[in-house]
């Protein structure tokens, strides 16, 4: 027996498909043993999960064998389909070699790992170093069963965000008008729309993320029970392309550097009372509380979480805000 972990415990009829949605969420702890327990299976996962596809479960203490194979202090790292993606910094900790033989070892069927160097802000794009393994231009990417095409180094993509994509997915209400703002490959927009029977106007400036959403959108469309239109603009110039009339009810601004430079957008665009996901990154919460309420005044924040650990010390939060009904 190993030590003691945090294990999500289901029926084994639904055991596979909670396998699944947690190692697509890079949730599993994969150094010890899947368990069954009776009429129970026990899946080791490093921290508990917000859902798992409609499948119910309960968090327990447990204490699984060891794997075999164990691979001690693995890299931190990105995993999209057949290549892998580490931070620079993890190279100044571990030889290059080290690191793609514990990533290989943990996934042998890579055909890629990359380093990301940078982020170039203008469109978000990581500039990627090939590390290891044969050039690799695009992969597709799974998230609760919808498919994103991402084009590597020519839009951002981060498979961190699955949980936040259907997080605020669930939020939005049958017959909402939502806008995102700053929508990349169509992360918010698709799970919106497969989850419900909303208007989703997503834009993005990069020419290839709008030309990938629109792909997206094609190749998932069974699966959609909403709408989603596909703009590729500024996004101060949102305004001037709603439909005539129209306000939103909801507002993604997912750009967490600069996201407070767009405050007269989302004047404009929101409809009183409507909500606003307005993502900051920070060191400090609280100078952001204070940073978001002086730029949106009368503006009621309702709540925030922590998304991302973007470096040691800072985060990506995302703050819930409803605009007054009286503007």
């Amino acid at each position: 027996m190993g030590e003691k972990v945090l294990c999500v415990e289901v029926e084994k009829t639904y055991a596979e498909k909670a396998i699944k949605a947690l190692r697509r969420n890079n949730l599993i702890l994969e150094d010890y043993l899947i368990e069954r327990v009776g009429d129970k299976v026990l899946i080791p996962v490093a921290k508990t999960p917000e859902s798992l596809e409609d499948t119910f479960f309960r968090i327990v203490e447990c204490a699984p064998g060891y794997k075999k194979k164990l691979f001690a202090n693995p890299p931190s790292y990105d995993s999209l389909g057949e290549v892998a993606i580490v931070r620079s910094r993890v190279l100044e900790q571990r030889a290059p070699e080290e690191v793609v033989g514990t990533l290989l070892k943990i996934h042998p069927r890579l055909k890629a790992v990359y380093v990301k160097e940078e982020t170039v802000e203008e469109y978000r794009v990581p500039v990627l170093k090939l590390l290891w393994g044969t050039p690799v231009e695009e992969v597709i990417v799974k998230e609760y069963g919808l498919s994103f095409k991402v084009r590597l180094g020519k839009v951002y993509y981060n498979p961190r965000l699955t949980e936040e994509h259907r997080r605020v997915a669930s939020l939005v209400r049958n017959g909402e008008v939502v806008v995102d703002l700053f929508s990349g490959i169509g992360g918010f927009p698709l799970h919106i729309a497969s989850l419900k029977t909303a208007l989703v106007l997503a834009n993005d400036l990069n020419p290839t993320a709008h030309e990938l959403l629109m792909e997206n959108v094609k190749s998932n469309m069974k699966k959609l029970k909403g709408i989603v239109i596909a703009l590729n603009d500024d996004a101060r110039n949102i305004p001037e392309r709603l439909p005539r009339g129209e306000l939103a009810d909801r507002v993604i601004a997912n750009l967490p550097k600069a996201s407070l430079g767009f405050v007269e957008v989302y004047n404009q665009v929101l409809a009183p009372g409507g909500v606003l996901h307005l993502y900051v990154l920070t060191r400090d919460v609280y100078t952001a509380i204070d940073d978001v309420s002086n730029a949106l005044q009368g503006w009621r924040i309702i709540g925030h979480r922590l998304v991302l650990e973007y470096s040691p010390g800072s985060g990506i939060y995302r703050f819930d805000i409803v605009k007054p009904k009286h503007v």
